[in-house]
């Protein structure tokens, strides 16, 4: 007999495989997505997590961002409101608004009634005010104009008119006026101004120490007119000024302000005052190919000058502003250059200036913008310590003032020396000061202690302020000085001593 293998088994049919596969998916779908809640213990439905949780995040959102635009909304309904209303009522109130449209959108001034000069003239006059002496603004036919409005001071004897408002008007480009003989203005742009105080007017002539820093009063703003002077920036700049008379001094201060066409603004750029009465001007001092505006602070030979860069600004209407170079943050991360920084700021301006020579030709390397700017402010002022320090003197205080100033410290103790009357007046003008030329000795031995002559005029000055034993203090502090500098200091201290 022939052994017959087994039968083979069974091939599942499709349909069974089919089956089952579908059983697997599901078991793995519910494992995955159930959510193990009481309900689902209870045999209620199974709870999606991730479903619940999308749902709580999108519904959140949503209304959040629905109560955004309902605020939103309310706000532009709110200031739309408000500027029509402002439309109907007093127009010139939102003429800013021009500055914002382009030039094809009808004006939001008064366009529909616009005025001759005599008309407004007249207004003004009805609401108290005056109108000053137009001031134009372009080249050739009068087509834009400052107008200055003036208000009567009370209680005054002499000169009461202020200047309380700028205007600028352009001539209309209503078709109809065009053609008539008399020119029709509108109001395109205007500016409050009330005077500065008089601490600020005074303030750099007053030192820190005086008990008399000027009052809070506010000082009249009288003057108006256009700054002269070429710049690289576009626009008009132009200048408010007052005096204020002090004792002897006849000091000038106000204003700068600056006129950009484009979008019809005038904007307040710099409040101002200088004691030597002299305007702001354009001067080139950095050599970058733009001029700066110079405003001049000397006080008798002490030289301040406060120079102001026109730099690019993020505003739109008037996108350029005036940056002061200033001394107090070096330029430059470098201990020779901070120090001639530290000696400049004191009012040493020749060392400082001789200091930075040196270091510009030992480094290499391109000296940036903003340090060459500060190189610069310190040269211009020594040109000024320097010439007055050349110039030969009547009196002996003035010479050995200018001397010690522009960091001549031998040459001064020369003129102290060469009679009693020289060193008399000397004495007077030490116990005069109020902390400027001690400032410069201090800084200098800070720098360089081993300068006898810096030590001689600061064992001098405490002689004549403090007395002769705290003189002797001072120079037994100097771990610098040699006993020939000190017994020659000892000899000038008794000639100071005789002379009180």
């Amino acid at each position: 007999m022939v052994n017959r293998p087994p039968n083979p088994a069974p091939k599942p049919s499709a349909t069974n495989t089919t089956k089952k596969r579908i059983v697997k998916k599901a078991k793995k779908i519910v494992k995955t997505s159930q959510l193990p809640t009481e309900n689902s213990q209870q045999g209620g439905r199974p709870v999606l997590r991730r479903k619940v949780k999308t749902k709580k995040t999108s519904s959140g959102l949503a209304s959040k961002l629905a109560i955004a635009i309902l605020l939103g909304s309310a706000c532009l309904v709110a200031a739309f409101a408000w500027v029509s209303i402002e439309l109907m009522i007093n127009p010139d109130k939102v003429t800013w608004l021009n500055k914002l449209l382009p030039a094809w959108v009808k004006s939001l001034t008064h366009d529909e009634n616009p005025q001759t000069l005599p008309q407004i003239q007249s207004a003004l006059e009805q609401q108290g005010t005056i109108a000053g002496d137009i001031l134009p603004l372009e080249s050739g036919e009068i087509e834009t104009f400052l107008l200055p409005v003036f208000k009567q001071a009370h209680n005054c004897r002499s000169d009461c008119r202020e200047i309380v408002e700028l205007r600028v008007y352009q001539l209309s480009q209503n078709l109809e006026l065009k053609s008539k003989a008399e020119k029709y203005y509108t109001l395109a742009t205007q500016l409050s101004i009330t005077g500065p105080e008089e601490s600020f007017v005074v303030s750099p002539s007053v030192d820190a120490t005086s008990e008399n820093q000027g009052s809070n009063f506010v000082l009249p703003v009288r003057e108006i007119g256009r700054l002269e002077g070429e710049t690289s920036s576009s626009g008009i700049w132009l200048y408010a000024q007052g005096k204020h008379q002090q004792e002897s001094q006849a000091i000038a201060y106000g204003y700068i302000f600056h006129y950009n066409p484009k979008r019809t603004n005038l904007q307040l750029m710099l409040s101002w005052t200088s004691p030597s009465g002299q305007l702001p001007k354009w001067q080139q001092v950095t050599g970058g190919g733009a001029k700066e505006l110079v405003v001049d602070q000397t006080v008798g030979l002490e030289p301040q000058l406060n120079i102001y860069q026109v730099k690019p600004s993020n505003f739109v209407l008037n996108p350029i502003q005036l940056e002061q170079i200033s001394l107090q943050t070096p330029a430059l991360n470098d201990a020779a250059y901070q120090d001639a920084l530290l000696i400049a700021k004191s009012g040493l301006w020749t060392p400082a200036w001789e200091w930075l020579q040196f270091i510009q030709k030992q480094r290499r390397d391109k000296i940036p913008a903003a340090a060459q700017a500060q190189i610069d402010m310190i040269r211009l002022h020594s040109q000024l310590t320097k010439a007055q320090a050349d110039t030969t003197w009547a009196s002996p205080s003035q010479q050995v003032l200018a001397d010690l100033i522009d960091g001549r410290w031998g040459k001064a103790l020369q003129v102290f020396q060469a009679s009693p009357q020289n060193a008399q007046e000397i004495v007077t003008l030490l116990k005069a000061d109020r902390g400027r030329l001690w400032n410069r000795v201090e800084t200098a031995l800070q720098v360089n202690p081993r300068r006898p002559e810096v030590q001689a005029w600061g064992a001098l000055i405490i002689a004549v302020q403090q007395g002769q034993e705290r003189a002797n203090t001072f120079l037994e502090g100097q771990t610098q000085i040699t006993k020939e500098s000190l017994a020659y200091i000892q000899t000038l201290l008794a000639q100071v001593i005789s002379e009180q």
